[in-house]
């Protein structure tokens, strides 16, 4: 039979109340795989978010950077046919190669200088200046390749005109099979 006396509290004694059971969570199988083998794609909705901020990119900063009137060749040296526009370039055949100063060779030291200038209508360069470079004499051995240097100079609309340019050299201590 029961017992009808009220049930004290004893923080010592045994617990007066079981812990509910709660089920473990039913768990969810993985997407199958589809005939072919391979898991399926999400779906397009997924890629809504980023083809929302790609098109406001677009649409943002485009008009932004139109009034500048930048063609292709002014950044990648290529030909738009629409403008005839080209950036200056070097003309390999005429300049030859830039001189490493044998007291470096021997000494070992290998360096990347940058220099740029202003490659004139005629195609020839002023202002050069180095840009990037540790070494004095290979700063002084790119310059003088540059100044002395033939170029094809930059177009606008079928006309040549002034344009900046800049050049990489990589001073590399040629290899043995190289000489």
């Amino acid at each position: 039979m029961d017992d009808p006396s009220p049930q004290h509290y004893d923080p010592d004694g045994p617990s007066l109340r079981q812990p509910e059971q709660v089920p473990p969570p039913e768990l969810q199988p993985c997407p199958e795989p589809d005939t072919n083998g391979q898991r399926r794609q999400p779906p397009v909705w997924f890629f809504l978010p980023v083809l929302c901020i790609c098109l406001f990119q677009v649409a943002v900063l485009v008009p932004r950077i139109a009034h500048l009137n930048i063609g292709p060749g002014r950044f990648f040296g290529i030909s738009d046919p629409q403008d005839n526009t080209r950036a200056a370039r070097l003309n390999r055949a005429l300049s030859g190669k830039p001189r490493y100063p044998q007291d470096m060779i021997a000494r070992h030291i290998e360096d990347h200088v940058t220099v740029a200038c202003t490659i004139d209508a005629q195609g020839r360069a002023h202002d050069c200046m180095v840009r990037e470079g540790h070494y004095a004499e290979l700063n002084q051995a790119a310059l003088a390749y540059l100044v002395q240097a033939s170029y094809f100079p930059a177009m606008r609309s079928g006309h040549p005109v002034s344009s900046h340019y800049r050049m990489h050299f990589n001073f590399l201590i040629p290899q043995a099979a190289d000489r």
